[in-house]
């Protein structure tokens, strides 16, 4: 997906970098330092992008990832810290939504071809669900039920998380993360993000203004497919299975970016159930479909962002 377009209102002088990673381009600005101290900053910041990757991609046979799926069911399993909190996380937002965010949705995406089946891991039982996951202490975890993760739909916000946590520390007036659609803004200087690139000369696209907040955009119309004569995507139903948003947008507009990303999920599979949700974790969502337009969710006063 598209990295949504944005454009600063601060007149500092700046220092942007970008680096593919995350299977996607990562872009990291930093406003009002001396290049030497900002350039030292983005790199802190690369580094713990980087980290996550390493740590969480599905893809790579030595990631925590990998060795969960292979070694959980058998054993406790200690993974670093950042997977811990990520996967505790991503539990919570699985019993918040009823199971319709969950993290063990790889099996079905093995299925449609979207993901390949992880070497030398136990076939994945169908019935199993976030609820066999188990979070022990000293960042272990076990597998009641054979199993796959994938934290694609989480791991990358948490990355632009990582990455502001990492900046901060240079205490630059401003900074921004762009991780492929994931954005986070720190700083008290308003940075606006056009939503949905791939229609950004419609008139009615939304233009967000952010100041200390992060934004997260899914959508499955442009990697839909045919599998055995119907449609899929990248984006699945944790509780039934189906696909979700292969003829929708969504953005979500979180205080962090590891939520943003995660709750557009459920926002793409049950949008017109998504307010309570949103509004527990303070977040608001704006969804897009062909024939309905655009759609805030809840609909309240803006106070993070606005429609031009």
């Amino acid at each position: 997906m598209s990295s949504p377009p944005t454009r600063s209102t601060s007149q500092a002088p700046s220092t942007q970098r970008a680096r593919p990673v995350l299977g996607t381009l990562v872009s990291i600005r930093i406003d009002g330092l001396p290049r030497d101290e900002a350039n030292e900053a983005i790199d802190r910041a690369f580094a713990e992008v980087e980290r996550v990757h390493r740590l969480m991609s599905f893809h790579e046979p030595g990631s925590d990832v990998s060795r969960l799926n292979r070694e959980a069911l058998l054993r406790p399993v200690q993974v670093d810290p950042f997977t811990h909190e990520v996967l505790r996380c991503a539990l919570v937002l699985a019993e918040a939504s009823d199971g319709v965010f969950d993290p063990c949705v790889a099996r079905q995406l093995v299925a449609w071809g979207i993901l390949p089946a992880p070497p030398d891991a136990p076939a994945a039982d169908a019935a199993a669900c976030w609820r066999d996951i188990e979070l022990g202490p000293d960042s272990t975890l076990r597998f009641h039920r054979p199993l796959w993760i994938d934290l694609g739909g989480i791991a990358k916000g948490f990355a632009v998380d990582r990455a502001i946590a990492a900046l901060a520390a240079a205490r630059a007036p401003q900074c921004v993360v762009n991780a492929g659609g994931d954005l986070r803004v720190a700083g008290s200087a308003p940075e606006r993000v056009m939503l949905d690139a791939e229609r950004a000369q419609d008139a009615d696209v939304p233009v967000l203004e952010l100041r200390d907040a992060s934004v997260a955009s899914s959508s499955g119309v442009r990697d839909r497919r045919r599998h055995d004569g119907r449609t899929v995507g990248p984006h699945v139903h944790g509780r039934s299975g189906v696909v979700t948003g292969a003829r929708s947008f969504v953005s979500v507009v979180a205080p962090t970016c590891m939520i943003a990303d995660a709750l557009t999920k459920v926002v793409l599979a049950r949008r017109s159930r998504a307010a309570p949700l949103l509004q527990r974790f303070g977040a608001v969502a704006y969804w897009h479909n062909a024939r309905l337009g655009w759609r805030e969710i809840p609909r309240e006063p803006r106070a993070i962002g606005e429609h031009p």
